[in-house]
Formats: C-alpha cells, sequence, structure tokens
C-alpha cells in the first residue's frame, strides 16, 4: 500500500479505536472493572500517539504500536472478563493491515502474519473453557460480545472498501499514464484512436458530421537543434496549452506524435474545421515562448479534412496529412483542405 494511503488508514483506525474505548472505559467503570477501566485510558492515550504518529509520517512505528495495543488488549481482555465477551475478534483485524503493508521484506510480513493467527487460535484453545477472573453479569457480557462482533465486522468492511477504493484508484492512473503523453498532458495516439472509434459510432447513429485537423510545428528541429532538447519541449508544452484552449470541451486533442498533434472535431464540418484550424494558427503565430533570454517565435501548419458518409476515418486523417504535407511545401504556417483521395490507414 502507497505510504499516503497507509497513513490515512492508520489515521481513521485511530479515531475509531480511540472513540471506541472511549466507551468501554465508561462501560467498565460502571461495571466496577476498574483495571480494565484504566487500561482503556492508556489505550486512549496510546492512540492520540498513533494518530500523531501517522500524521508525522512514521508509519511503520505508527503500525507497530496501533497493532500491539490490539494484540495486548485483547489478550488482557479475554483473559479478565473471558473469551466470550469477543475482544479477541480484533486480533484478526491486524491481520489483513498486516498483509496489505508495504513491508519490503516478504519474510517479515509472513512472520507476523502467523505469529497473528498462532496467537488468536492459541487464545482460543486455551481460554475456550476457563471461567474468567472477572465474572461479569450475562447481560454485560453479551453486549460486549455483539458489540464487538458487529464492530469487527464494521471494521471489515471499512478495509474492504477502503482497498477497494485503493484498487479502483491505482487503476485509473494506470490507465491515464497510458492513455496520457507525459510531456503535454494531451491524451495520447493510442487514446485519441480509441476516442475516434467512439465518436464513429455516435455519428452514424446521429447522421453528423466529423472533422479532422492534424497540425504540425513549424522548423520544429531547428528549435532542437539550436537550443536544445529542453527548449523544445517548452515549446512543445506551450504549444500544447494554446491548442487545449482554443477546442471545445467535446473536441478531441491528441499528441499524434513528435511535434505533431490532431484535433478531432465531432459535428464540425469542413467550414467549421477551418475557421478553427485558422484560428489556432493565428494563436500560435501570436505565441513567444522564453527559452533564456530570448523569445522563439512559433508557428504550425494545418490540415483539415471532413469525414465524409461511407468514409472511414482513418482515409479521412490521411487526406488531412496529406493537405499538412502540401501546406508545408507551400512555405508552411498555413491551413489547407485536404482532397477527396483516401490513402492509408490508421495505425495504434
Amino acid at each position: 500500500m502507497h505510504a499516503d494511503a497507509l497513513r490515512i488508514l492508520l489515521k481513521g483506525i485511530a479515531v475509531v479505536a480511540a472513540l471506541t474505548h472511549v466507551a468501554f472505559l465508561s462501560l467498565f467503570h460502571w461495571a466496577g472493572v476498574d483495571a480494565l477501566a484504566l487500561v482503556n485510558v492508556g489505550s486512549v492515550l496510546c492512540y492520540v500517539w498513533t494518530f500523531w504518529l501517522a500524521h508525522q509520517g512514521r508509519i511503520g512505528l505508527c503500525w507497530a504500536v496501533t497493532a500491539l495495543e490490539v494484540v495486548a488488549h485483547a489478550i488482557l481482555a479475554v483473559c479478565v472478563i473471558g473469551l466470550a465477551s469477543g475482544f479477541h475478534f480484533y486480533i484478526l483485524l491486524v491481520i489483513p493491515v498486516a498483509v496489505i503493508t508495504n513491508f519490503r521484506s516478504l519474510a517479515i510480513k509472513v512472520m507476523l502474519v502467523s505469529i497473528l493467527t498462532m496467537v488468536y487460535l492459541g487464545m482460543d484453545m486455551l481460554l475456550l473453557r476457563r471461567p474468567p477472573m472477572v465474572a461479569l453479569p450475562t447481560t454485560v457480557i453479551d453486549g460486549l460480545h455483539y458489540f464487538n462482533v458487529l464492530g469487527t465486522v464494521l471494521i471489515l468492511i471499512f478495509l474492504a472498501a477502503y482497498y477497494h477504493y485503493l484498487i479502483t484508484k491505482a487503476e485509473a492512473n494506470l490507465r491515464a499514464m497510458a492513455t496520457t503523453d507525459p510531456l503535454t498532458q494531451l491524451i495520447n495516439r493510442r487514446a485519441v484512436i480509441e476516442a475516434i472509434r467512439e465518436e464513429e459510432h455516435r455519428v452514424q447513429r446521429a447522421n453528423t458530421q466529423m472533422s479532422f485537423v492534424l497540425c504540425d510545428l513549424d522548423h520544429f528541429k531547428l528549435v532542437n537543434d539550436t537550443y536544445g532538447h529542453d527548449a523544445g519541449d517548452e515549446v512543445l508544452k506551450a504549444v500544447s496549452r494554446v491548442l487545449s484552449d482554443g477546442v471545445r470541451e467535446v473536441d478531441h486533442l491528441a499528441r499524434w506524435g513528435g511535434e505533431e498533434f490532431l484535433l478531432v472535431l465531432p459535428g464540425a464540418g469542413t467550414q467549421e474545421a477551418e475557421l478553427v484550424a485558422e484560428r489556432l494558427r493565428q494563436r500560435i503565430e501570436a505565441l513567444r515562448v522564453k527559452v533564456g533570454h530570448q523569445e522563439l517565435h512559433i508557428s504550425m501548419t494545418f490540415g483539415v479534412s471532413a469525414r465524409h458518409p461511407g468514409e472511414t476515418s482513418e482515409n479521412s486523417i490521411s487526406r488531412a496529412d496529406q493537405a499538412l504535407y502540401e501546406g508545408k511545401h507551400a512555405g508552411r504556417n498555413r491551413v489547407v483542405l485536404g482532397s477527396l483521395a483516401p490513402t492509408t490507414a490508421l495505425q495504434g
């Protein structure tokens, strides 16, 4: 488990455990078991300490103190008032926490789980038929038993739900890493191809248009060769921000590869896509990227194509690519419309 997630988990356990032991303190004081009441005072102070340790990021010590308190408290409670009180159930809660804790050594984790399991089974076997040191009224013992059963179940549900949340979050982070360009924070080629497939279905159902704008930085190799790749990275990030600010929320903007970007415009025809491309071209032309004591002037060339009925998106993007190629040879820093000739296919 990630250290931040474990810290949050341990802080939550400390708060819940402290409040629970306040309730136990009152109960044992009312029942006349002052020794256990004093033990619960110590437990409350212990969990205040563990909360502080978790807040300070001292995860190892916090986990160790929490585990020791749970085990020691459980052993003492069942020895004094009997196994029927159900305090030994809390030892079971330490086991899943030990399993998901990010110990560096697997052997330590296996040893801890084995020790906890043996302690639980040993208590059950030794104390199952042994009379308690202090005999409490049956109603009190029954109340403690079911309170501890319910408390154990609720905490197990909390641990399972929290672990599920961590897994879901980790999956989302991994998916974001797999579909996001790390430099520009735009979606990557793989992600935009998936988005195009989804948009194709919508276009076919609604019988609407979809256009593509393929754009490429002019003389980008010269920027890298003259100012270095760090300067080139700054140019790419600045351009990606300008492009992102100039499109709608329903549009898809991706880093297509190198210094090339692809814009997918659902619901837009050739005229609308050309207007969008021209507006973006002007914004890029006005952009100044500061590199050291110099400001770089940037420009881009844009190829535009609209997806025609019966045509695949692959062919439409290919026409935009051909238009981009023509714009480069015509002098760069311009918007060129694609012809109707379909060519190659999309690659993932």
